[in-house]
């Protein structure tokens, strides 16, 4: 059996290569064919879109469902929610139609409910003042 041994090059061979400039522990030379650049730093333009969010009329929209007027006030809830999500998706301009949408459903809701209410109540006294007029205390 011959075992083959590479043996390593010679100092010699490595008079001659090139190394990278500014290597700490190797020639400081500059290798022929490179040059130096200065590279200045480019000027970066940055946009800053500010958006403000449009006041949805959830929490309105909710307490007009809960006390004045259940199918008004839905509809106010439901434009409520989708000028959120119009808004999320960036239609700044859908997210605003949706809210005024929302804020004139929950207003309707509103009156309605306390035309409702008021109306409820002048029955009542009427029905009951017709009721206990015919009794002499």
């Amino acid at each position: 059996m011959s075992s083959d041994k590479t043996q390593a090059p010679s100092a010699a061979a490595y008079t001659n290569q090139v190394y990278p400039p500014n290597t700490p522990g190797y020639p400081q030379a500059q290798p022929a064919g490179f040059a130096n650049y200065i590279v200045q730093p480019v000027p970066v333009t940055t946009i800053t879109t500010v958006r403000t969010k449009p006041k949805s009329y959830l929490v309105p929209a909710i307490i007009v469902t809960l006390f004045c007027c259940l199918p008004l006030g839905i509809v106010g809830i439901v434009y409520s929610v989708d000028s959120s999500s119009k808004f999320d998706r960036g239609d700044d301009a859908g997210a605003a139609s949706s809210a005024r949408s929302a804020r004139s459903w929950t207003i309707a809701g509103l009156v309605c409910g306390i035309v409702i209410i008021c109306v409820n109540v002048v029955l009542r006294l009427v029905l009951f003042s017709t009721y206990y007029s015919d009794y002499d205390y």
